[in-house]
């Protein structure tokens, strides 16, 4: 038979094991929110790329383009 010290001992060692079992949850969850944010984050940033892209794709048509409209126009200028 279990002596109440025993059984003291027994709960003490529940009562640790269930805060050691709330810390680790509790570390979880912080991870999960730390995750979410930096996924957050990189969609961010991965947007802000996607039109850094897009303007820099647009420049170079425009670029392209008055590239052979000079080369049009020195072309005629050329042959008359």
């Amino acid at each position: 038979m279990a002596t109440l010290e025993d059984l003291e001992a027994r709960v003490a060692a529940l009562e640790a094991a269930q805060a050691d079992y709330r810390a680790v949850l509790a570390a979880v969850n912080a991870l999960g929110m730390n995750q979410r944010e930096h996924s957050q984050r990189l969609a961010a940033v991965e947007s802000e790329v996607r039109t850094g892209f897009a303007d820099t794709n647009a420049r170079i048509r425009s670029l392209e383009e008055g590239q052979a409209e000079i080369k049009d126009l020195l072309i005629r200028a050329l042959d008359r």
